[in-house]
């Protein structure tokens, strides 16, 4: 079978005018060269060159075959550099989900552009919970989730990187009846408000723990009229329809209407996980480890 070399030594004696000035390009010796092209024209079944005149002259088929391969051998080595890249971790786009509770601020965003810069990589982001996420990681659908802990499912063939922890705090309007001048709230005095996103305690993530806080305190959080389980919760609490426990970063995205209030007798934290497949190749551990670092700088 003919060799991606026969074929640019092909080339660059055709380029040159002779064999002699192609080997001294190629740093080869002539009479290894001529061998070369003797066992191309071996392999394709048909001469390139007319050898009745003593200067390189191309057959009418070498001719045609002359312009084919080199145009294709330009496609072949953006081919062989592109595949290169990726093997490198160039060029490659990396699939991260994150939980809805997990707010992507603009310190999530900066680390992931460094990443991308250094690594010569992209990222594609989107929202699933975290019992979503760890489904798809195991199916190959994406290829780094941040997940906001408990989770119901295993993560015994997961890797698992702690990005951070933040208290939980209480979303409120500025002009709640209860609320409004309060600079702290007891879990024990939202036995009796509505909650614009009611936790569920047969799902892991932030409405586990949520859940398991208020049972602890001895009540089941009430439905409001009108629920969320994503960032709109924020927006149902802007308009007064209740209130609700989120995570401290929420102070980042918070509608004009509605502040942030610590639990004064509970100190209740919650973490964000960065997790990966244990057997994902070294390109996705690299990147995995190098954003742990950088949230830990």
């Amino acid at each position: 079978m003919p060799t991606l070399k026969q074929f640019q030594y092909f080339i660059k004696i055709v380029e040159e005018g002779s064999f002699t000035a192609a080997s001294e390009k190629l740093f080869i010796a002539q009479s290894a060269l001529s061998r070369q092209m003797k066992l191309l024209e071996e392999e394709i079944e048909f001469q390139l060159f007319d050898r009745t005149d003593k200067r390189v002259k191309l057959t009418a088929a070498g001719a045609v075959f002359y312009k084919k391969i080199k145009n294709n051998l330009l496609y072949l080595n953006e081919i062989i550099d592109l595949s290169k890249s990726v093997s490198e971790g160039k060029n490659r786009q990396i699939k991260i989900a994150h939980s809805s509770s997990i707010v992507m601020d603009n310190k999530k965003v900066q680390i992931l552009k460094e990443v991308s810069l250094t690594q010569q990589m992209s990222f594609e982001i989107n929202t699933l919970s975290s019992e979503q996420q760890i489904l798809a990681l195991m199916k190959g659908e994406i290829d780094i989730g941040l997940i906001r802990p408990p989770v119901l499912h295993t993560l015994d063939g997961l890797n698992i990187l702690k990005l951070y922890e933040e208290p939980l705090m209480v979303a409120v309007h500025v002009d709640h009846i209860k609320f409004a001048k309060n600079e702290g709230i007891y879990l024990k005095d939202l036995k009796d408000q509505y909650f614009v996103s009611t936790p569920y305690p047969q799902r892991g993530g932030l409405s586990f723990l949520v859940t398991n806080l208020c049972l602890a305190a001895g009540f089941t959080p009430r439905k409001a009229p009108i629920q969320s389980r994503k960032v709109s919760q924020l927006q149902l609490v802007s308009a007064n329809l209740g209130i609700s426990i989120v995570p401290q970063e929420y102070q980042e995205i918070l509608p004009e209407q509605v502040k942030l209030l610590p639990l004064i007798d509970h100190l209740s934290l919650s973490e964000v996980l960065l997790v990966y497949r244990k057997d994902q190749d070294e390109v996705i551990q690299h990147c995995a480890e190098r954003i742990h670092q950088m949230f830990q700088s």
